[in-house]
């Protein structure tokens, strides 16, 4: 099995020479990795000794492997050629996000993949992200409904944009089963991109966003309470019957976000008007219903 040594120096953009200085520099730090000439001094590696090791002209000492992987920070397992290379990992995790994201965008009315959501809300977060992902590939999602292909271009952008998810030095020890499975891939990327969601958004929170989002307000109104209220107006005459539901979003979404006052001003004034709408349909409702239950008592009467 090849070690990982020559692909984790180039990736700290180290020559051969530049890495067995830094290495010995780390080693005199750290004693405990080191080993002893027959004299008792610390053994310095030579560029021509990290050269040996890169080829497996020479194999590496058990101990100098424990340095290795303290110095890489990565696991010991990785650097002894374990499992996927990191740029196996990388071309696994792109593929998953190239696929999963064209098929939200695909799904158009259908209720698409919970990963797919979260990798666009993290994209439309940064309208620029979005528009260089839409310029390579908008015309094949968008009007082809095909999966983009994966090209150098298109992995270069999604790789910036999701950054995050290969700084996570525990997935080298993913063994080839953990990363074809499916449903755990996406669990593993939907976790942390939804974190970077919420990290995103706090972010962007304004004075009046940073009020509400510690509040207990409508946001946090109960599910139950909430789910009653959409069943109230499936008989309502309203074109959009989400537009309960879409209101309060917006509404929340202008309060937390927004900058513009007007704009979180109307927003406050269309979802009052909504609710005293509600409220008033509520109040004929039981208008309605205790007439009926007055007129019964008097018949039985």
């Amino acid at each position: 099995m090849k070690n990982r040594l020559k692909e984790l120096r180039k990736a700290k953009k180290l020559s051969q020479k530049e890495f067995a200085k830094a290495f010995n520099e780390f080693i005199e730090e750290n004693k405990k990795y080191a080993v002893l000439d027959n004299k008792g001094r610390i053994k310095k590696i030579s560029y021509a000794t990290v050269s040996r090791w890169e080829v497996g002209q020479t194999p590496i000492p058990t101990k100098y492997y424990e340095a290795l992987a303290n110095f890489f920070d990565v696991p010991l397992s990785y650097i002894q050629g374990a499992g996927y290379s990191k740029k196996e990992i990388e071309k696994i995790i792109l593929n998953e996000i190239n696929l999963r994201l064209a098929e939200g965008f695909i799904s158009g009315e259908e209720i698409p993949n919970r990963l797919s959501t979260v990798l666009y809300d993290f994209l439309c977060i940064d309208a620029s992200n979005l528009k260089a992902y839409l310029s390579l590939c908008g015309k094949s999602v968008i009007e082809k409904h095909e999966i983009p292909i994966l090209n150098d271009e298109l992995a270069k952008l999604l790789k910036r944009i999701y950054s995050f998810l290969f700084q996570k030095d525990f997935i080298l020890n993913w063994d080839r089963k953990d990363l074809e499975d499916r449903a755990e891939l996406d669990d593993f990327i939907f976790y942390f991109v939804n974190l970077e969601v919420d990290v995103a958004n706090r972010s962007r929170l304004t004075i009046l966003g940073k009020w509400f989002e510690n509040s207990s307000y409508l946001e946090n109104i109960d599910s139950k309470r909430f789910n009653e209220a959409d069943r109230a107006l499936k008989n309502a005459k309203i074109s959009n019957k989400n537009m309960e539901s879409n209101l309060h979003k917006s509404m929340i979404n202008d309060l937390k976000y927004s900058k513009d006052s007007a704009r979180v001003i109307s927003s406050l004034q269309i979802y009052k008007d909504y609710i005293e709408y509600l409220i008033s349909e509520v109040k004929s409702k039981m208008n309605s219903l205790d007439a009926e239950y007055k007129k019964e008592n008097k018949d039985q009467q």
